[in-house]
């Protein structure tokens, strides 16, 4: 998947939100990677990183201390979508 091998559990990436701009994402630790599961049911959604959320660009804050979810491969995919952060 286009994704899956930038990053380990500890490291921190950025996720990006759009192609056309650099102020929305959610960046966070790695915690953990592979399948994630729909909460209430258990069930296989998609493959992908799972992240504690440290920082939401300068249009966010809302998800900040949350659990981010973060798909290795997208339908819409598009290049740099998911980086290791600086």
């Amino acid at each position: 998947m286009k994704y899956e091998n930038i990053a380990q559990i500890g490291q921190v990436i950025r996720s990006m939100d759009f192609a056309s701009t650099n102020d929305h994402y959610i960046q966070g630790t790695v915690i953990d990677k592979g399948w994630i599961l729909h909460p209430e049911t258990g069930h296989k959604v998609f493959m992908g990183y799972t992240i504690q959320i440290e920082d939401e660009g300068p249009y966010g804050g809302e998800r900040v201390g949350d659990t981010g979810y973060v798909p290795f491969e997208t339908t819409f995919d598009f290049d740099n979508r998911v980086q290791l952060a600086a």
